[in-house]
């Protein structure tokens, strides 16, 4: 009779106090590092702004020192004063014409009102359903609603004022992260080893490239779909064409869904104007965002971000359905950026695996025993 199979070995583990503490006292600070960030997620947001907008404007910061022969602070300044002047001449150029066209139609309001009193449809929807009436039952209770039209004139204003605030805070933090920029990149470097530091170089300098390229690439795309919408504007006969032609080119540097927001304003426009100006747009704005979708994107768009179509419609949904508007601007250069990183680690990986292989394949021809492996890394 043989004897049967021994009994399986117990295996007790045991866990110290001191292991059961540090892992709770791990478990907390990590829920209270995600309660921190949850709590600053809006400051969080504008750095990032900042962030990605001194990136972008680095390139220009660094011609001027190369070639005005400044320092980093005075560079730093002309830059941003002059960008900030081209963008109070584009908010100028965008508003004057809408201010004066209000206070126009503002001015002849009274007009308006007498002619649609005279008119015989308004008489007999007045005869029909006493809107006179109505109008002035609801001036007369005007009085009464005027503490809450006041509240919800402060909350506007609490809100436009919470905007401004924003805008300038980015604005400094984006002069403070640019004029650190370099020191902070030393900074950085300073901690790796030389192997990282190097790869960490390359890997800034492409994302910077990569940044930059889109901004430039993007900017070329809306000034592109601005100056043919003020063309065919004009020629059409549609008002406000250089107004127009700035809220397309504004509104094309949204993805995906921005020349569609442009050219429905745009062709709104024009059917005030007549069937035939508003058919006329129409068939523009059709044609001319397949063009822009079919060639000019692509053309463009070619050398500044590698990045799939798949990539980009994934990384705009994300990043739209976590910030917003921003989040959908930022996600195409955020996800070129992230394929750089992942290309460069994803080639280290493959030199390391080449390496192995040419070591194992030179102790084979060396007589060292060991076969060359059959596959290919």
């Amino acid at each position: 009779m043989q004897p049967g199979p021994d009994p399986p070995q117990r295996v007790e583990i045991v866990v110290s106090s001191r292991t059961v503490v540090r892992m709770l006292a791990v478990a907390t600070a990590f829920l209270a590092l995600l309660y921190v960030l949850w709590v600053v997620r809006d400051v969080l947001i504008l750095v990032l702004i900042s962030t990605f907008l001194a990136i972008s404007i680095n390139p220009l910061v660094v011609l001027v020192e190369r070639y005005a022969r400044l320092s980093r602070g005075p560079a730093v300044v002309l830059v941003f004063l002059s960008l900030l002047i081209l963008l109070g001449a584009f908010l100028v150029a965008l508003l004057t014409p809408l201010y004066s066209e209000v206070r126009e139609f503002a001015d002849n309001v009274p007009t308006y009102l007498e002619q649609l009193q005279e008119s015989r449809l308004f008489r007999d929807l007045d005869r029909e359903y006493d809107i006179l009436d109505k109008l002035q039952a609801q001036a007369e209770d005007l009085p009464a609603r005027l503490p809450d039209t006041a509240g919800s004139l402060l909350g506007l204003a609490g809100t436009v004022f919470n905007a401004i605030l924003k805008f300038v805070t980015v604005l400094f933090l984006t002069v403070f992260i640019l004029l650190e920029l370099p020191a902070l990149g030393r900074s950085i470097l300073a901690l790796l080893y030389p192997e990282s530091a190097e790869r960490a170089t390359r890997i800034a300098a492409d994302v910077n490239v990569t940044i930059a390229r889109w901004v430039a690439g993007t900017l070329i795309v809306a000034t592109i779909a601005g100056v043919s919408t003020y063309v065919a504007a004009t020629i059409v006969g549609v008002p406000f064409a250089i107004v127009l032609a700035l809220l397309v080119a504004l509104f094309d540097l949204i993805p995906l869904v921005g020349a569609t927001i442009g050219a429905v304003v745009v062709v709104g426009v024009a059917f005030t104007q007549g069937v035939t100006p508003g058919i006329v747009m129409l068939v523009f704005s059709l044609v001319y965002q397949q063009l822009e979708n079919q060639i000019i994107q692509p053309i463009v768009m070619k050398r500044s971000v590698s990045v799939s179509p798949f990539i980009v419609l994934t990384s705009v949904l994300i990043g739209s359905s976590l910030l917003g508007v921003i989040g959908a601007l930022l996600a195409i250069p955020f996800a070129g950026s992230i394929q750089i990183a992942l290309r460069e680690v994803v080639e280290a990986r493959r030199n390391r695996v080449r390496g192995a292989h040419d070591a194992l394949v030179a102790g084979a021809d060396d007589g060292g025993g060991i076969p060359p492996p059959t596959g290919t890394a």
